[in-house]
């Protein structure tokens, strides 16, 4: 007799009972995505790249905080896990867990659980050999983890020690936040000598979002165990006019690279306009970048890129020397005005070591669109991206309607 075709995939599994199709098995993979690209004059231009939706099956979803290019040739990704718990607060349902793979990409392993480990997994650093290191995010305190064997264990935690400033810019119960990319320096026999990180503070007696956050820069030269003493540059606060009065606004998380012609380019979260601080809301932040020309002593005024909406700057060298900023658009804003409904992940490039960046010549290396009714709607959020050895990047970034780490292949123009 003659098989249909609904009879033949029903046969092979790849045909449930109500007539559509099976899940498959495992992702497929990469595949195609249109990423565009401004030419500058207001149009675009389009780009072929590749994505994939990352999960795991059980609980309530992933958010990806680092992913990283190791030297054994792997790609480590890390992300939190919801547990789908009934636990109200996400610092008792989220705990860090890391996937691994081996093409680039292209497959990967199932996520697997830090032993012992309970938050997010924030400032994810790879500083070569197989050791790596991550600080937890919504855990008080927060604590270190530290891997020899490129991600496989995390045998080592300890408290992560607090700033040790002082004085005015004393912070509050030692707490040192952060969310972004260290710049990793290294040796002569190509191993750390030393890792920057930023991170963030409020002064005694103010809070979010109505005062301003202090930012600090620290550095290690044991892989992250102990830090120097933190210094707070006088050029990451503004003074902003609202209604008549005059308030000063601050700098929270940020991330470092060091440009070839030696410079160090950090990539900031601002404190929202003041207009915006009646709201509560962290998703009107912005971005500003600020250079230093001596080796963190001293930086220069910030270049406000975003005002608002877009936020979680992660920053990347390629080997022409050209910088790649990758960052969240968690809401659609123009300066401090609301312009769409769009969601998703950018990139903006630097060719002259940070000092601009043509936002008329961004990349949106995806986009979609969502409102559930309330003026600021969460649909996404956090990102982090690594530069693979054919030149092509790959970034990551959380889509929480997908309940996925989003994972996108991609290749900025050669010019």
């Amino acid at each position: 007799m003659t098989l249909s075709r609904r009879h033949v995939l029903r046969s092979a599994g790849l045909l449930c009972a109500n007539g559509l199709a099976a899940p498959a098995s495992k992702p497929p993979g990469f595949l195609n995505h249109s990423i565009r690209r401004g030419n500058g004059r207001g149009g675009w231009l389009w780009h072929q790249g590749e994505i994939q939706f990352l999960h795991r099956q059980l609980g309530g979803g992933v958010k990806p905080f680092g992913i990283a290019r190791m030297d054994n040739g792997e790609v480590i990704l890390a992300a939190s896990w919801d547990d789908g718990s009934s636990a109200e607060s996400a610092r008792d349902r989220e705990k860090p867990v890391m996937a691994f793979s081996r093409d680039g990409g292209q497959n990967w392993s199932e996520f697997q659980l830090v032993e012992g480990a309970r938050g997010r997994p924030v400032m994810f650093t790879d500083l070569g050999g197989g050791r790596l290191f991550f600080q937890t995010d919504l855990t008080n305190p927060i604590h270190q983890f530290f891997s020899e064997d490129y991600g496989r264990s995390w045998p080592e935690q300890r408290v992560l020690q607090p700033p040790k400033i002082e004085g005015s810019f004393a912070g509050i119960d030692g707490f040192f936040g952060g969310e972004g990319n260290a710049v990793v320096e290294r040796g002569a026999n190509g191993g750390p000598s030393r890792v920057g990180v930023l991170g963030f503070t409020y002064r005694k007696g103010t809070k979010f979002p109505a005062d301003p956050a202090v930012c600090m820069l620290r550095w290690s030269t044991d892989g992250g165990r102990t830090w120097s003493t933190e210094t707070t540059p006088p050029q990451w606060y503004w003074k902003e006019e609202h209604q008549g009065k005059t308030y000063t606004r601050g700098i929270s998380e940020g991330s470092l690279v060091r440009a070839a012609n030696g410079w160090l380019v950090a990539a900031l979260r601002t404190d929202m306009p003041y207009r915006f601080v009646e709201l509560q809301n962290d998703n009107l932040e912005g971005i500003a970048l600020s250079l230093s020309k001596d080796d963190g002593q001293t930086w220069s005024p910030l270049n406000m890129l975003y005002r608002g909406g877009r936020m979680h700057a992660n920053l990347l060298r390629l080997p022409n020397g050209h910088l790649v900023m990758t960052y969240i658009v968690r809401q659609d804003y123009e300066g401090t005005e609301r312009v769409g409904y769009r969601r998703g992940c950018e990139a903006i490039v630097s060719r002259d070591h940070g000092q601009t960046w043509n936002l008329r010549e961004r990349y949106v290396l995806d986009e979609f669109e969502y409102s559930d009714g309330t003026p600021l709607s969460l649909a996404c959020g956090h990102l982090s991206s690594t530069l693979l050895p054919d030149g092509r990047i790959l970034t990551t970034y959380g889509n929480y309607l997908a309940k996925a780490a989003v994972v996108i292949r991609w290749r900025p123009a050669a010019s």
